[in-house]
């Protein structure tokens, strides 16, 4: 006489859970497998498009018009911060409810700023800093309101930053700012560009 074994209610739900994990595992290892070789390839692609581009920049650039390719002809020039004069003073917005920082910049050389980026940082009467900003005072082109144009040889710029309610417009007297330089390049007339020679 054959017995059978029935199967207990607890190992039936272990072995369909058992099932049902195996199953996971394995399809989220084909996904990932499948998504890791995607990956790949198109880290491949946009590699290989980088490449591309940079060995063709100075094909694009002598493409480009002559007036955009004379103006974006510059250099970076750090040395050149010593012929920037500048300040900022803070004033009170329109509604009196805020304050915003208003920069001052002069270009005391004979050189043309093709781009000036500048940090400016508030401190309070006991030299804490309270705020910050980012700005853009020189750009090559005048587009906008961002884009300001260069900045020539003796000029004088004023840029009014976007007030701040953090500050206290009672305490608009006691607040002074700083100025850091974080992007200065000059323009580079064509006949001063360095010229090429063959085979380099």
């Amino acid at each position: 006489m054959t017995t059978s074994t029935r199967m207990s209610p607890m190992t039936a739900l272990f072995l369909v859970l058992f099932g049902i994990g195996a199953v996971g595992i394995t399809s989220g290892t084909v996904v990932l497998l499948y998504t890791l070789r995607i990956v790949d390839q198109k880290a491949n692609k946009l590699l290989g498009f980088a490449e591309n581009t940079i060995q063709s920049l100075p094909d694009l650039m002598a493409s480009l018009p002559p007036a955009l390719n004379e103006v974006l002809s510059d250099r970076r020039a750090p040395e050149y911060v010593g012929s920037i004069q500048s300040s900022v003073r803070f004033v009170l917005t329109e509604n009196g409810e805020g304050v915003r920082p208003v920069i001052t910049v002069v270009n005391k050389g004979n050189e043309v700023v093709s781009m000036l980026g500048v940090r400016v940082a508030a401190l309070d009467g006991n030299g804490v800093p309270v705020r910050d900003w980012t700005e853009v005072v020189a750009t090559p082109l005048p587009i906008d309101d961002d884009w300001r144009g260069v900045l020539l040889p003796g000029a004088t710029r004023h840029v009014v930053l976007h007030g701040s309610r953090s500050l206290d417009p009672a305490k608009v007297a006691s607040y002074r700012g700083e100025i850091e330089f974080s992007e200065l390049r000059v323009w580079v007339p064509t006949d001063r560009l360095p010229v090429k020679t063959a085979g380099l």
